[in-house]
């Protein structure tokens, strides 16, 4: 049975869609929350994969799935690294080695209301680890 259908939360929009990626991935692997792509029920065809190899099925999977307030609150902990299982869906066999999956617009992490600590397998840009220290969110190296 669907959570969101028992409920009068609107879903949250995010600005950024590799920010909500971060945010899948706590939700539907870390905490199974909710279900992640599986793409493997349906038949792999090449139009299925755009030119550079992104699965647009598990995309817009991934961009349909609504985030509820609710969703947020469970969000202690955040990783922001390449070998995200949620960017392996998008974009199976990405090596991280560019940042086509790097977040522009932090405001909707900087929002989440449990946030505690966030784990970089990089140094985040100065701006989003000022928000966040201001916030006490502490920021760990993954």
């Amino acid at each position: 049975m669907d959570d969101a259908s028992n409920t009068t939360e609107e879903p949250v929009e995010f600005a950024d869609f590799n920010a909500k990626l971060l945010v899948l991935d706590v939700l539907c692997y870390d905490l199974g929350v909710l279900e992640p792509y599986d793409g493997e029920d349906e038949d792999e065809a090449d139009e299925d994969q755009d030119v550079e190899g992104q699965d647009d099925r598990a995309r817009q999977y991934y961009d349909d799935l609504d985030l509820l307030p609710s969703h947020l609150a469970l969000v202690t902990e955040l990783t922001v690294d390449s070998e995200l299982e949620v960017l392996q869906d998008v974009h199976p066999g990405w090596e991280g080695s560019d940042d086509r999956f790097d977040p522009q617009n932090w405001d909707d992490v900087l929002e989440l209301p449990a946030l505690r600590t966030v784990f970089a397998a990089a140094p985040l840009p100065a701006h989003v680890a000022d928000a966040l220290a201001a916030k006490d969110v502490e920021v760990r190296s993954a």
